[in-house]
């Protein structure tokens, strides 16, 4: 019995043993498949990003509003404060820390030694609160013609004082409690510039001298942009590359073909191209995100100077209008699917985007009902224009398509970018397909559209309410009673019908393996910045 018992015991033992070496080898076999994971997801410096962009109308961070520039500015400049890639958090960036100190008192920190990039006239020299406070101050347009800062109105009136106690100290006052401060702060249009390079060349327009991890090397109109890697950067590691390579390619499919033959290490891909790439590309890495697009139908602008004429007067036309449109459809003939329907002005941002039962009702019936009861039982012609971009022409085609079901026959003119702006910003049209311009707070969905007439800049609409709700919204620190505001000033905006809003993109970045990290940002705005590393 104990020899049975002691052999059993030396079984069991011998088990254990063999049972021990097997855990040991396979931790160790795991270990070393970590280790090798991590090792190859270490970043590495050296090399050339290449990726297509389109041309920038401008250089210059505080004159422009498209996101085209963003591409260069993110790169070449740093603001005070950043949001993180997919807009939920802020995050340092140039300042090294911050404090409001009351309801109307901010106080930023700038680190000691930060430069600007080694290029005339700035030559280097180190970056001082003073340059901030240029900065702001000339985005809300008070170093020049005011018109020129598109987005002025930031801080244009908002400001008590900005006042630099010392060389590192910032100390903004506004005039009264204003909620998207720090917001704006963030935003790429803020970035911080040298005064003498703006008197030296009269603006920035083809110039990007500032603090950022990359400086503006070649550039050929029309054919690429160079960013070369910034040697003095204030944060220490970074950048990781040597130069990014953005290639002007306005075309989807030459864009497409230069992916395929292995010229990009980057595409943003429609929806139509992800099967090619899979089939062709196999090794690609997709990254699928939410873009802070708003595709809407706009109607004539309205304002004390404009008044608005038949038949778009009648807000049961301009409602008929909103009724006749089926975003789901419109946005599965037009986008293959890839997007959100929209309901409100502001998308995809809980808390203050509208909940579903907000939502317009797709109804041709009444649509038809509403038109003939406005007196246009046979319904109405009237020309629209949208931008020429395969996101928004296809939009364009189909809400052409709905509109005459009901009545409304549409003359669509499709319209190169330059000549669009240009109607746009004189507000010379009937109707236009085209997009609400990302924001990085939720009020600039509301200002530059609905806000006071004489001070938007994208559209007027002429209700007094809803420009006295969004002088009030602002005011409002604490966040939840200043997003059941900026809801009550949406449903406002449905009931009056100015737009319809139809949905907000969905894209697809198509990216080569080696590339880290593989994100796709939120906010459209966000460029390459120094954390873009290639693992080749």
């Amino acid at each position: 019995m104990q020899t049975t018992q002691k052999k059993g015991h030396s079984l069991s033992f011998q088990r254990l043993v063999n049972l021990l070496t097997i855990v040991i080898v396979n931790v160790c076999i795991l270990s070393l498949w970590l280790t090798s994971i991590s090792l190859a997801a270490q970043p590495r410096y050296g090399g050339t990003y290449r990726r297509s962009a389109s041309e920038p109308r401008t250089f210059d961070p505080h004159k422009d509003s498209g996101a085209n520039t963003p591409r260069i500015i993110n790169s070449t400049y740093n603001t005070l404060l950043r949001w993180n890639p997919d807009q939920t958090e802020i995050e340092l960036d140039l300042a090294e820390s911050w404090k409001r100190v009351d309801d109307c008192t901010y106080i930023f920190k700038i680190p000691r030694g930060v430069r600007f990039h080694n290029l005339p006239p700035v030559n280097g020299r180190e970056v001082t609160s003073e340059d901030v406070k240029y900065s702001i101050e000339r985005l809300a347009g008070m170093h020049g013609e005011k018109p020129k800062y598109k987005n002025r109105y930031y801080f244009e009136g908002k400001l008590e004082s900005i006042t630099t106690p010392d060389r590192y100290t910032v100390v903004f006052k506004t005039k009264e409690p204003y909620a998207p401060f720090i917001s704006y702060i963030a935003s790429s249009w803020s970035a911080i510039v040298p005064r003498e390079a703006v008197e030296k060349f009269g603006d920035l327009k083809r110039k990007a001298i500032g603090t950022g991890p990359f400086m503006l090397g070649d550039r050929m109109k029309g054919s690429h942009i160079i960013l070369v890697r910034h040697p003095n950067y204030f944060k220490k590691g970074f950048p990781y590359l040597d130069k990014i390579h953005m290639k002007i390619m306005e075309n989807v499919t030459v864009t497409m073909s230069a992916y395929l033959a292995g010229k990009l290490d980057i595409v943003t891909a429609q929806h139509f191209q992800v099967r090619t790439i899979k089939r062709k590309v196999p090794d690609t890495v997709f990254v699928r995100g939410k873009l802070l697009y708003n595709f809407h139908i706009r109607i004539p602008p309205w304002s004390d100077k404009r008044p608005l004429k038949p038949p778009f007067d009648n807000p049961k036309v301009r409602q008929a209008i909103a009724m006749a449109i089926d975003k789901q459809k419109l946005m599965k003939l037009a986008w293959g699917g890839y997007g959100t329907v929209q309901i409100g002005p502001v998308p995809n941002w809980p808390p203050y985007s509208l909940p579903e039962e907000d939502q317009v009702k797709y109804d041709p019936e009444q649509a038809r009902k509403l038109l003939a009861e406005a007196g246009y039982p046979d319904g109405f012609s009237a020309e629209m224009i949208s931008p020429s971009n395969p996101a928004l022409t296809g939009g364009a085609q189909v809400a052409q398509a709905m509109l005459k079901a009901v009545g409304i026959n549409v003359n669509l003119k499709i319209l190169e970018f330059a000549q669009f702006f240009s109607r746009a910003w004189k507000f010379d049209y009937e109707m236009a397909y085209t997009s609400l311009t990302a924001g990085f707070d939720p009020e600039e969905y509301l200002v530059p559209y609905f806000g006071d007439t004489k001070k938007a800049t994208y559209y007027k609409w002429n209700n007094k309410e809803i420009h006295r709700m969004i002088e009030e919204q602002r005011k409002i620190l604490d966040p939840q009673k200043r997003a059941r505001m900026i809801q009550e000033i949406q449903r406002k905006i449905l009931k009056d019908a100015p737009m319809v809003f139809v949905y907000s993109l969905d894209v697809v970045g198509a990216f080569k393996p080696y590339v880290y990290p593989k994100r796709m940002f939120i906010n459209p705005y966000a460029g390459e910045t120094e954390d873009i590393w290639l693992d080749k």
